[in-house]
């Protein structure tokens, strides 16, 4: 898929679409706190509508997954070299291993919770991305940590190879009001292209996308 006109894209999903209640919420540290949970359920993750013990038991594993937080920097995805990606990897999988094995915890809950705590490196991976990223559906526990971790995999390759690109589109829209790192325009990308264009689902919270859908029989 070639993203034509992405600064129009990423523009029309921060008019319509969850944005500044989201992306504006990012706590740079390794502690998971309630504020955490409320702001990736403004991002639709849901936690405590379905079961109201959820949050607790995030809170409870909130030692643990400090721990894991504290050996991965916020460093860009695509900065990470070759030499360091495999043991930052392995890092990133410790910590998303903890978050999937709570209950009620799928990719979508822990890479919402994880990209605010690690916005340039986390991507959020909900149904809509891996759909696009690897034509696959989440399932297990296990099968999620595969899928989270192939699809950082391909978000890390697909913006080295692509950066000038994506440096240009982050700078195209400094005027906005809440920063997106480049590895959140990777996902706002495919998140939309998986909904609006090739699901054709283009109703939104403020409205309904039309500027920038993709003509897919060109």
């Amino acid at each position: 898929m070639i993203f034509r006109k992405p600064e129009l894209r990423i523009r029309e999903y921060c008019e319509i679409e969850i944005y500044r209640e989201y992306d504006g919420k990012h706590s740079i540290d390794n502690h998971i706190s309630r504020k955490d949970i409320a702001a990736a359920n403004e991002l639709y993750a849901l936690i405590d509508t379905y079961d109201k013990d959820q949050s607790k038991r995030l809170l409870q594993k909130s030692k643990i997954i400090s721990k894991a937080l504290a050996k991965i920097p916020n460093t860009p995805l695509h900065e990470i070299s070759d030499t360091r990606w495999e043991e930052t990897k392995e890092h990133i999988e410790n910590v998303l291993k903890v978050v999937l094995e709570l209950k009620g915890f799928g990719l979508a809950r822990a890479t919402k919770i994880l990209h605010l705590k690690r916005p340039e490196l986390f991507p959020i991976l909900d149904s809509y991305v891996v759909a696009f990223l690897l034509a696959d559906i989440l399932g297990t526990k296990s099968k999620n940590l595969r899928v989270g971790l192939r699809c950082m995999e391909i978000a890390r390759k697909t913006i080295r190879k692509n950066i000038t690109g994506f440096e240009t589109l982050q700078k195209s829209i400094k005027d906005l009001p809440e920063y997106l790192s480049i590895v959140r325009l990777f996902d706002i990308l495919c998140w939309t292209t998986a909904k609006w264009d090739l699901q054709g689902i283009t109703t939104a919270p403020h409205g309904k996308a039309e500027r920038s859908l993709l003509n897919l029989n060109s």
